[in-house]
């Protein structure tokens, strides 16, 4: 466990952070996950995410990140915002959003005072700005048992035989939402007999 210490004021979110790297996957839905990474700079998360769209993806970016914790360690508040600079960006508008950034009250206290991203637009913008879409925020995994069982098809007829004499099952969990997936041993015949089909032809 690690413990956070305050520095500045501040919990020193750095410290527990430590070294390494930031890696971002993204589904592009094409055949294989897209994965993109950068070497953490400072341990604060705005800051290194903020650097990661900047070395990696190439597109200059603001990321605004905070949280307002309570004297018993619980989150009394907490919110953030990305700002990316579209091709064609004149260089004064550039100017003037970086000088309100750095003059901008804290995301978390903002998020305290009840204020709503599009509060927050008006104040970044200074209420040049013109909303396109508003998304609910969800997670929600696209994985399916399907999708598994083409990955376990491409194993290939003897490692198929060879599980389902040892394990008698196969489970799988997704890396990404840890939903798991069991295949009895009916269900691994079903695959050989797919994936020998396959082979023989």
């Amino acid at each position: 466990m690690v413990l956070l210490q305050y520095n500045s004021g501040k919990l020193n979110v750095g410290q527990a952070v430590g070294n390494g790297f930031i890696h971002v996957t993204k589904d592009l839905k094409v055949k294989a996950m897209f994965t993109s990474s950068a070497a953490i700079q400072t341990g604060e998360i705005a800051e290194d995410f903020a650097y990661y769209f900047t070395a990696s993806e190439q597109i200059p970016s603001a990321v605004g990140l905070g949280v307002l914790v309570e004297e018993d360690n619980s989150v009394k508040a907490a919110g953030g915002f990305i700002l990316q600079i579209m091709p064609g960006c004149k260089e004064e508008t550039l100017t003037r959003i970086e000088s309100i950034l750095g003059k901008m009250t804290p995301v978390s206290e903002m998020v305290d005072e009840g204020k709503t991203p599009e509060d927050m637009l008006e104040i970044i913008t200074e209420g040049d700005f013109q909303l396109l879409e508003e998304l609910d925020l969800s997670y929600k995994c696209n994985c399916h048992k399907e999708k598994f069982e083409r990955g376990l098809i491409s194993l290939g007829t003897d490692e198929l035989k060879t599980i389902k004499e040892e394990d008698h099952k196969i489970e799988i969990s997704c890396q990404f939402c840890a939903e798991k997936y069991t295949f009895n041993e009916d269900e691994i015949d079903k695959l050989i007999a797919e994936t020998t089909k396959k082979e023989t032809n």
